[in-house]
């Protein structure tokens, strides 16, 4: 069950991570637009064990977490693109933002990893 959750969840952010890195190390816009692409497709291939393990880890409660998931996941993404835009109007460079966000989705792969759907929180 771990694999299929955790393990998948964490190399799909991982590899996710790698990718955004790879495109503020890119010159070529098209190839920019590419990695950011594929980023951001296999990111969300991490969806559905994301929300399988809402489900595994809190039984009863498992409306409450997936909502609060949610609501956690779409504050990050609100931040995230205002983070953005500021950073980039400060300083006039893209790769800076692109940089900080590769390292919040390590962040976030590292402790997808360490998530275990057999344990309970309820």
């Amino acid at each position: 069950q771990r694999r299929g959750r955790s393990y998948l969840g964490a190399t799909c952010l991982g590899a996710a991570s790698l990718l955004l890195l790879a495109t503020a190390f890119t010159t070529n816009r098209d190839y920019a637009v590419a990695l950011l692409c594929i980023g951001f497709g296999v990111l969300d291939l991490m969806l559905p064990s994301a929300w399988a393990l809402c489900l595994d880890i809190s039984g009863a409660h498992a409306g409450a977490v997936s909502g609060a998931m949610n609501m956690a996941g779409q504050f990050g993404g609100f931040l995230c693109t205002t983070i953005f835009g500021y950073i980039v109007g400060q300083t006039g460079n893209y790769d800076l933002p692109l940089f900080l966000i590769a390292v919040l989705v390590a962040c976030s792969a590292r402790l997808f990893f360490l998530l275990d759907g057999g344990e309970s929180i309820a």
